[in-house]
């Protein structure tokens, strides 16, 4: 479980529910991670629209229904997964690099997180 966000803190958690909030509709005038006014102000409203304590924090359980749109799902669940996920197709490769030129963009990975996760060796059984 992580810490709760709150004004003045600062990180990639920051960035992706600004990004969120942003998407959502909310206007994001500050600097990028920065959990300032701005955000503190957006997610207060959130949780005013959806009938939740406006504290201005965001917790595992809010930052969930905030990306997903149910609390206490961490991902799609399963029937959805499985409608949209097909192993017999190759995997589309410049998708797959405009996603992750995407990823290191927003701040979500960096160079180097994404050159030591392609440095580690992968089991057998996914070659």
């Amino acid at each position: 479980m992580s810490r709760p966000l709150k004004i003045f803190m600062r990180g990639k958690r920051v960035t992706v529910l600004q990004e969120i909030l942003r998407r959502m509709g909310y206007q994001m005038d500050e600097q990028p991670g920065l959990f300032g006014v701005h955000t503190r102000d957006a997610v207060k409203a959130f949780q005013k629209q959806h009938n939740l304590k406006p504290t201005g924090m965001v917790d595992d359980e809010l930052f969930k229904l905030m990306q997903f749109g149910q609390a206490g799902i961490a991902e799609p669940q399963a029937t959805d997964q499985a409608e949209h996920t097909d192993t017999n197709q190759p995997i589309n490769q410049p998708q797959l690099d405009a996603l992750i030129r995407l990823l290191i963009r927003k701040g979500v990975i960096t160079d180097s997180e994404l050159s030591a996760e392609m440095a580690k060796s992968l089991p057998s059984a996914l070659y």
